[in-house]
């Protein structure tokens, strides 16, 4: 589950998606404390892989925020404190969807049908994202309204199906964003998606009684999920910027179509 963890997360194939597959077919309560302490450990390994990645970024980004202050009484916002922002706002509209559909989102968990049919509609997004050729809005020329929709995206992402990376960067790509910056700008609120949801894993656990663990399996899965992410992020990124996103998409068919056979003629 650390490898599936660590693989999904980042290919545009949906993570959710997978393990609630493979809840349904190994019959595992997602409820668990054992599953919840997981899931935690899975996404900080996850997280962990974006910041080793992204490293140099987030090295000259955050030296760019803290060099930048005083651009402020000058009236004069740089390209790191401008990713700030539409992060922040993109964030901002992800947290909006994800009060309102809350219901909804829980729901689907318990289809695995639902989850076939978002595998398509993720698949599709692929498809229509790989025919855009013309890619080079600077992020000076992403408006604070393209991160709201961007955020919007990601919202929709916690359905299990919808690719939380794959959405995010399609939407970014679509509205013209360069594909360096559409998957730099991706993963920086990735991080931030990727901690809040931890950081519900994390209180769900705390709010539970007996909850003493074996730490070896967690610690495993948390190590393990953090390489093969690393692999999987430079995998998408080398997609992302050849147009390549149509083989996850044909994965994601074939997926689907699977999974829809197993579940409704032989489970």
């Amino acid at each position: 589950m650390g490898i599936l963890q660590g693989l999904t997360e980042f290919l545009p194939v949906s993570s959710s998606g997978h393990l609630v597959m493979i809840q349904h077919f190994w019959k595992f309560n997602p409820e668990s404390p054992e599953l919840i302490l997981f899931d935690l450990a899975v996404h900080v390994g996850t997280v962990a892989s974006i910041l080793f990645y992204y490293r140099r970024s987030f090295a000259r980004f955050t030296g760019g925020l803290i060099r930048d202050v005083g651009d402020f009484n000058r009236l004069q916002i740089g390209i790191p404190w401008r990713f700030a922002i539409l992060a922040l706002a993109a964030t901002f509209s992800t947290g909006v969807i994800y009060v309102i559909s809350k219901k909804t989102i829980e729901d689907a968990f318990e289809n695995h049908n639902f989850v076939s049919i978002l595998w398509l509609v993720t698949a599709g997004l692929l498809l229509l994202t790989d025919r855009k050729y013309k890619t080079t809005r600077r992020v000076r020329q992403f408006t604070i309204g393209c991160a709201l929709i961007v955020g919007v995206a990601q919202g929709f992402a916690i359905l299990p199906g919808i690719s939380r990376s794959g959405s995010t960067i399609c939407v970014c790509l679509l509205l013209g964003l360069h594909r360096r910056w559409a998957g730099e700008f991706s993963f920086l609120i990735g991080v931030i998606a990727i901690l809040g949801a931890a950081l519900i894993k994390g209180m769900e656990f705390m709010a539970l009684e007996n909850t003493s663990m074996p730490w070896g399996p967690v610690v495993a899965g948390a190590i393990v999920s953090a390489i093969t992410g690393f692999m999987a992020l430079s995998l998408l990124i080398w997609a992302v910027r050849k147009a390549k996103l149509k083989i996850f998409a044909i994965y994601l068919v074939i997926a689907s179509v699977v999974s829809l056979v197993y579940f409704n003629l032989f489970a």
